[in-house]
């Protein structure tokens, strides 16, 4: 496709992703029309669960030169986000260009353009553009249901987390919460707080990621820094320094992470105390459960009030319902009135054309893309949002602006056949070892620092970010931060 061309630019969703897209589009000159389903700008942030909230500090989410207003708190709630993205969107003039409550049923594409027919108060309307951004992030409005036998008996109320919007809700139930991410804690810690019995039922534990090491330590000095990228299971692409430490460091790169494990172990009280209580021992080495699906920051609460008994926590699955709770695989039956689903999204992206849908190769850990925005197979149609990093806000802000420069000519795709051994070369690393999941192919967490020197050499910009006279030490042991794009973007 030739990219040059492309002056009319329709956004789909007025998230995090889209509103940074549209602004990198919006100054480059391009014409823009973002189309939000919903009522109001935000996505996730506009209409969360009862007291949800940004699981990382503060400065690790915020646009790289729009910082979050001083005072404002780490662990951001979700209703500050929500104001912080209105005031971005009406700063950079994107709010008059959103269509609100109109809902994208189709698009199809081609390499001569796009059309987009869209849903509005009952009316539908096509309009054509000569590219369309996805950015819908990696999951959409339709909650994941777990589904167990006999549903039919169970007397009681079945809800999905999304639907938790009040402590009052949970007054004086007996209530369960099936799963273990960070919604499920969220979960079952208001539960603790406000009902009569809080449950928490999950399969399979996994590493937490506290929010501050040791209880001293910020964990984005143990994540986000390039002395930790050469420990981490090896990226697509390694570096003579990363392929030394994972040959003849390979011992020490072990003993690393088991230290980790001990200290995750003891500060987070993980251990089953011979039996005496449930373990929460992930059964999965924490390099490689680190980029499962369920990688999580807690609040420092939650450890504390499962051993303390507040949370009744059961490593096991429900096998059926029964009249009056849930029957478990592990012989326990829990009388309930309420159970508390937070199992995820499915991912909905049926408003693909079939052809399109096709060409994108989807499989049951999702659909692999160059770079994690572009498939030579769909021309016209981008994505910006599909993929899961630690620093997201960030991550979405070098996408949109990677697309501006290829729209501009600054960046240079290779060609089709190069772009697809790419993929077939991630998609093959992926699967070799980071855990299964729907949005697999999306999955980067710890690996985010090294998309990110991707997208930079692209754009022909030094990614070593780090300046002053420390910079080479501060290069190696300094967390990267979004302010340290600061120059890459124009608060104009």
């Amino acid at each position: 496709m030739d990219y040059a061309r492309v002056q009319t630019v329709a956004i789909i969703g007025a998230g995090v992703a889209g509103l940074a897209t549209a602004r990198s589009l919006l100054a480059i000159g391009r014409q823009c029309t973002v189309f939000e389903r919903a009522s109001e700008l935000g996505g996730v942030w506009a209409d969360g669960y009862i007291n949800f909230g940004v699981q990382v500090q503060r400065e690790l989410y915020e646009f790289p030169d729009w910082p979050l207003p001083a005072g404002t708190p780490d662990f951001t709630p979700g209703p500050i986000i929500a104001r912080y993205l209105a005031d971005f969107a009406d700063h950079f003039a994107i709010t008059p260009r959103i269509r609100f409550d109109t809902e994208v049923v189709e698009v199809c594409t081609d390499e001569s353009g796009s059309r987009v027919t869209t849903l509005h108060d009952g009316r539908r309307e096509s309009m054509n553009f000569d590219l369309v951004v996805v950015c819908i992030g990696l999951y959409s409005n339709q909650p994941h249901i777990a589904e167990f036998p006999q549903r039919e008996r169970f007397a009681g109320e079945v809800m999905h987390n999304s639907s938790l919007k009040s402590a009052a809700q949970l007054a004086n139930k007996r209530v369960a919460v099936v799963g273990y991410g960070k919604s499920a804690t969220d979960a079952v810690l208001e539960a603790a707080s406000a009902a009569s019995a809080a449950h928490l039922i999950f399969r399979n534990a996994h590493w937490p990621i506290p929010q501050k090491l040791a209880g001293v330590l910020p964990f984005k000095w143990g994540l986000l820094q390039r002395l930790n990228l050469t420990l981490l299971p090896p990226y697509q692409y390694t570096t003579p320094v990363e392929k030394a430490v994972h040959g003849i460091g390979k011992p020490l790169v072990w003993i690393y992470w088991r230290l980790v494990e001990a200290l995750l172990y003891f500060q987070c009280q993980l251990g089953s105390r011979s039996g005496s209580r449930v373990s929460l021992v992930s059964s999965t080495p924490i390099e490689i459960d680190a980029f499962g699906e369920s990688t999580m920051v807690p609040r420092p609460e939650f450890f504390r009030r499962v051993r303390n008994g507040d949370i009744q926590a059961h490593r096991t699955s429900i096998e059926y319902y029964t009249e009056n709770g849930v029957q478990l695989a592990d012989g326990s039956l829990l009388e309930l009135d309420l159970v508390i689903m937070a199992t995820g999204w499915k991912t909905d992206f049926s408003f693909l054309a079939a052809d399109s849908w096709k060409a994108l190769e989807p499989a049951d850990d999702g659909f692999y893309l160059y770079r994690h925005v572009l498939h030579p197979a769909t021309p016209g149609l981008a994505f910006v949002g599909r993929a899961a990093s630690i620093s997201s806000v960030l991550t979405y802000c070098l996408q949109a602006h990677w697309l501006a420069r290829l729209i501009e000519g600054e960046v240079v795709l290779p060609d089709d056949a190069a772009m697809r051994a790419d993929i077939a070369q991630m998609k093959e690393w992926k699967r070799a070892w980071i855990p299964f999941s729907s949005s697999r192919s999306a999955r980067l967490i710890a690996h985010t620092q090294h998309y990110h020197d991707e997208l930079l050499r692209d754009m022909g910009i030094n990614p070593l970010r780090k300046r002053g006279w420390l910079g080479p030490l501060r290069e190696v042991f300094e967390p990267y931060l979004p302010s340290d794009y600061a120059d890459i973007f124009s608060t104009s």
